[in-house]
């Protein structure tokens, strides 16, 4: 239908703003609705109500602007021109062919939107977030089990493993792409503008492949070479970060470098208690009593606080432990190892990003993907 003309009027933008809210809803990843309506104060802010309305025409799979412009009865050339600025906003996602084309695609509130909002953060925008993640977000991550991202030990310390597996191995992940960027941490950003947080590596979120481009391309990140690359991985475990990436075999688009305090994961775990909201890692950390001091450095490094001392030694809680590695490369003892999970605890890992998502809609009752 044609899109109305009366947009400025409260009744048709209020209503546009909840349809945008149902669109991103559709996402297994959810935008659930709340009763203070903050989300739809977050939308106010991101879209006008004319981006609204061409987002509502837009699929989760990539499609030219032609077909959008066809479906809204619009000319393709200006069709062209507004999905380029809104996916500059990060409003969607843009990526272009190897022959060229520019094709856009819906993108989900996380891991999406909310990521690409790095140059539009103040702190109004910060505390809408946490009060949308506290009543919307959070409750919904409570009752789910399976998590889309998932902790990448440390490679140095699983070299010795008999089977190591390519999506364990940062390396691995790296090699499968030839184009970088490097972007600020959105979560220790947020922190740090809420007067939070700490002072580890801002410039640390890696993004990979076809991402890249569009974060080049819109200014969120740099381009970097995949040897810089290796080396803010490298920084990122001497400052006790946390590597995580999606929690799917196939080439990944991101790798994460974690702290317990910022990252919006990683503080379900530790203030929320809910352990199912990061996949752990196919090892865990183990201590040999006998040569431990009780020194406590890696009590300081364990991102998830698993690790305690007593009675002058370290003790790890098997259960809370994910697996990264963390704690064993600044071990004065070398009384940590990682061990190998037994075949029935290693934790499932899908073998495509698709295949990822459908488990998290059929979990939640939402088919994916949506027309």
């Amino acid at each position: 239908g044609e899109a109305p003309n009366s947009m400025n009027e409260e009744g048709i933008m209020g209503d546009i703003y909840e349809k945008v809210r149902q669109r991103l809803d559709m996402f297994p990843q959810g935008f659930p609705k709340t009763a203070s309506g903050v989300e739809l104060e977050i939308l106010r802010r991101l879209f006008t109500p004319e981006e609204g309305e061409i987002m509502l025409a837009l699929r989760p799979s990539v499609e030219p602007a032609s077909v959008v412009a066809a479906r809204l009865s619009r000319d393709a050339e200006e069709m062209e021109k507004l999905l380029y600025e809104m996916s500059k906003k990060g409003l969607i996602m843009r990526i272009r062919t190897p022959d060229g084309q520019t094709l856009y695609n819906l993108a989900p509130w996380i891991v999406g939107i909310w990521e690409f909002q790095l140059k539009n953060l103040d702190q109004e925008f910060a505390k809408l977030k946490e009060r949308y993640a506290e009543e919307g977000m959070i409750p919904e991550r409570r009752k789910a089990k399976i998590s889309g991202f998932r902790t990448i030990p440390v490679e140095k310390e699983i070299i010795g493993a008999a089977e190591v597996e390519p999506y364990e191995k940062v390396s691995e992940i790296l090699n499968a792409h030839t184009k970088f960027a490097v972007a600020e941490c959105i979560c220790r950003k947020e922190r740090k503008i809420m007067g939070e947080g700490c002072d580890k590596l801002m410039e640390a979120c890696m993004i990979l492949g076809p991402w890249a481009d569009y974060y080049i391309e819109n200014g969120f990140g740099r381009e970097i070479t995949r040897e810089e690359a290796r080396e803010i991985i490298l920084k990122a475990e001497e400052q006790g970060l946390v590597h995580c990436s999606s929690n799917q075999k196939g080439a990944k688009l991101f790798i994460c470098n974690c702290c317990g305090c910022c990252c919006g994961v990683m503080r379900n775990v530790n203030k929320y208690n809910i352990p199912t909201a990061l996949t752990k890692s196919n090892y865990y950390a183990k201590v040999d009593p006998e040569t431990c001091t009780g020194c406590e450095i890696c009590v300081d490094r364990c991102q998830v606080n698993s690790i305690q001392v007593q009675d002058g030694s370290a003790k790890i809680e098997k259960a809370r432990c994910i697996g990264c590695g963390l704690c064993i490369s600044t071990c004065p003892t070398e009384s940590i190892s990682l061990v190998r999970k037994e075949k029935d605890d290693i934790p499932v890992i899908f073998p495509d990003p698709l295949a990822l998502v459908q488990a998290i809609g059929k979990e939640k009752g939402k088919a994916f993907p949506f027309e």
